[in-house]
């Protein structure tokens, strides 16, 4: 475990996340942001249970000596709940009709891209690639939405969502973009240390989480059915 924490350092700002949300959950247990913390608590999980597909032949999901290490389908899975728990964040806080209906309507089209790809790529062996370079497009498109929606609004240092959603950008604007170099270009991949770059932006986004905590104060965001 020593070893897992130090390849991946990361993870250690989800635990700090985690104390913070947990912390000051009394400020937002009657918004829509009070789930956050069960996806904080999925993506520790997931990432520790890939750790032990990976590295773990007692653990292993493809019992196929050249996929053993495989662990691709949880993190599928994983992208699934994230992009859905974000969207349904965001259409929630719309309050902007026409806006709301470009979240509906770009979520699913993530679903049907999500339900097509494994056609293309095995999703226990392989990251559903085209799916989810779909889902950080429609994120993205949504935490613009929002920041187009509030951005002028007074206190909004204190808005835990705009936090949150420029964490989310930073993140999904130059991920898609690794993971196509990944798996399309591996050996460019490695030159250009790529997975580092992946790993700063992963701080990136849960340090803009942080901040959000820390500068929250207590509201109820306006939440349209």
């Amino acid at each position: 475990m020593v070893d897992f924490l130090k390849d991946n350092y990361f993870i250690l700002l989800y635990g700090v996340t985690l104390i913070l949300a947990l912390l000051r959950y009394k400020r937002y247990y009657s918004s829509i942001v009070k789930y956050f913390p069960i996806i904080i608590i999925y993506t520790i999980v997931s990432e520790v249970l890939g750790y032990f597909i990976r590295d773990f032949e007692d653990f292993q999901i493809v019992y196929e000596n050249k996929y053993q290490y495989a662990n691709y389908i949880i993190f599928n899975v994983y992208d699934l709940v994230f992009f859905f728990y974000f969207y349904f964040l965001f259409w929630k806080t719309m309050k902007n009709k026409e806006h709301k209906a470009i979240i509906k309507y770009g979520s699913l089209v993530y679903l049907v891209s999500a339900l097509i790809n494994p056609f293309f790529q095995n999703v226990y062996i392989y990251p559903q690639l085209y799916a989810s370079t779909i889902g950080s497009i429609v994120l993205i498109i949504a935490v613009y939405l929002y920041f187009r929606q509030n951005w002028n609004q007074k206190g909004k240092k204190h808005d835990l969502i705009l936090w949150i959603g420029g964490g989310l950008l930073v993140f999904n604007i130059f991920f898609p973009i690794i993971s196509i170099i990944s798996f399309f270009d591996y050996p460019s991949y490695e030159k250009f240390k790529l997975r580092q770059v992946h790993y700063v932006l992963i701080v990136a986004m849960y340090m803009c989480f942080i901040m959000g905590f820390i500068f929250m104060k207590p509201y109820r965001p306006v939440e349209n059915s």
